[in-house]
């Protein structure tokens, strides 16, 4: 573990104030090899924005983001190929898949469209966008992780590599954008959301989805362990009205806000939890597995329906959970 990483000190995103209050603060506690540092979440007094401040500088990436990252394999370490058809790797791949389709019926276009997988990682959800029925789907995707970005490419998809706001994509040229948990991880996701914009054809569909902070459990579980604050690889956190407020002024008309299930929320919430406390520290690591909770076991699919119920109670009482989707479209 490292200590006293290269950090930066950022005012708020949306606003641009300085002006900040303490939320809690947080260490990391899904990986071992990472950084032992204390950072502290804050909120802008002027917009009420959350974000990371300071932050790990973007030449850490390597240190918060180690090898063994969950997303970068999502179909190697036996995660995907060796539970194709078990129940739990079904029922992800149709939530996934019928967000997406019901997203891309908003978009104008009846021929081939092409879609932009941002953050990709190894191609797993670029794979599933083949599956669409009533679409007929070209697939590209961006991703600053090389070797992951080679399994993606290796599988027939276009990958552009490097970071979404640098890397070379062509500008007015897709049908739809999709983002699924990436805003919340980038140094600017001001410039993010503008770049999305720029490379959506006219009339072009953005999906992002992201923690949202302002739910039941973000609230019960607020002083360091709610497990959207992914310590510390999430750096800014939204709620409906701050992300709607961002999107609007760039220029996206914001079409809905749904919110869905998060049960790895849940899982890393009560990991965070347990594992502050030394002698529960084993017993958290096999409950709650931080990154093998991906796996399509049967232990994981226990916890995931226990967790989506969790959601499911929470959503029925306060109309939200911690994760929500939100669908824009470019103007035409």
């Amino acid at each position: 573990m490292k200590s006293n990483i290269k950090k930066v000190v950022v005012p708020c995103n949306n606003c641009g104030s300085a002006d900040s209050e303490v939320v809690t603060v947080g260490t990391e506690h899904e990986y071992d090899n990472t950084t032992s540092d204390e950072f502290t979440v804050v909120k802008c007094k002027r917009c009420n924005l959350c974000y990371l401040n300071p932050r790990p500088d973007v030449s850490e990436l390597g240190t918060i983001y180690p090898t063994e990252y969950y997303a970068y394999h999502l179909q190697t370490k036996n995660v995907e190929s060796e539970n194709q058809d078990s129940l739990l790797y079904r029922a992800r791949k149709f939530v996934y898949l019928n967000r997406l389709e019901e997203a891309l019926s908003h978009c104008h276009s009846e021929a081939e469209l092409k879609v932009l997988d941002i953050g990709c990682a190894d191609g797993r959800a670029l794979n599933w966008y083949r599956k669409i029925e009533s679409k007929k789907v070209k697939t590209f995707g961006v991703d600053f992780d090389h070797v992951a970005a080679q399994r993606a490419r290796d599988q027939g998809h276009t990958i552009y590599e490097g970071l979404f706001e640098e890397a070379a994509i062509p500008q007015n040229f897709f049908d739809m954008s999709v983002a699924t948990h990436v805003i919340e991880h980038v140094a600017d996701s001001k410039a993010f959301a503008r770049k999305a914009y720029e490379v959506l054809k006219p009339g072009g569909i953005l999906l992002l989805e992201t923690p949202n902070i302002n739910s039941f459990d973000a609230r019960l579980f607020r002083h360091k362990h709610w497990g959207g604050y992914h310590f510390p690889r999430h750096w800014i956190f939204y709620d409906a009205d701050s992300i709607k407020k961002m999107l609007q002024e760039l220029g996206f008309e914001v079409i809905e806000i749904r919110y869905h299930p998060a049960p790895a929320f849940w899982n890393w919430s009560f990991h965070s939890l347990f594992s502050s406390k030394k002698r529960f520290k084993r017993l958290a690591d096999g409950l709650f597995p931080p990154a093998d909770f991906q796996k399509n076991n049967f232990k994981n699919l226990c916890a995931v329906t226990l967790f989506t119920f969790l959601d499911v109670l929470q959503k029925t009482f306060t109309g939200k959970t911690s994760n929500m989707s939100i669908l824009s479209r470019k103007p035409t």
